[in-house]
């Protein structure tokens, strides 16, 4: 695989992954509210420069987002009480249940039905979604864990919310 193409590759998953957020009622929002609010429900107490380093956009992005969706009520700041100079962003109330019904959504099932389009064998889209999706979420692990210049054991998943919430563990 060159450059190129891995660019390529995260535009395909980005779309997928944006389709896999969303529900047909729901409103048009811009992608980084989604992104945003997935990772502040999964890690409360994250600062700003946390959220820059785990979502990747650019932090005066993710510092306009917050501003709005702290002005719609759906997430709460505060100084951080070691250095107040930091910015801490929690989720409101109720926003935990509205995400974990999404994140239900597995990204194996997403792919799964990407790939059904071109390969009508049920079982052999199934096995080979779970292998991609084995495969994406290490090199997420790996790569998150780089952004934010951590171990990859000190990195908590994102996917923990829903199995929390529905007892469902992952598969």
């Amino acid at each position: 695989m060159k450059a190129g193409e891995l660019y390529l590759l995260g535009k395909h998953l980005m779309e997928l992954a944006s389709q896999g957020m969303r529900d047909d009622a729901d409103p048009e929002v811009p992608e980084i509210y989604l992104v945003l609010i997935s990772v502040i429900v999964e890690a409360p107490g994250l600062s700003i420069s946390e959220l820059t380093a785990r979502t990747g956009f650019a932090q005066s992005h993710v510092s306009a987002a917050v501003a709005k969706l702290r002005e719609r009520g759906a997430l709460r700041t505060h100084p951080d009480p070691a250095d107040r100079r930091r910015t801490l962003v929690t989720p409101a109330d109720g926003l935990i249940q509205a995400v974990a019904r999404r994140q239900q959504r597995d990204a194996e099932q997403v792919l799964a039905a990407a790939l059904a389009e071109l390969d009508p064998d049920t079982g052999s889209v199934k096995e080979r979604a779970a292998r991609l999706v084995r495969a994406a979420d290490e090199l997420y692990r790996l790569l998150t864990a780089r952004a934010l210049k951590v171990g990859g054991d000190a990195l908590m998943p994102l996917h923990s919310l829903a199995e929390e919430v529905t007892g469902k563990p992952k598969k």
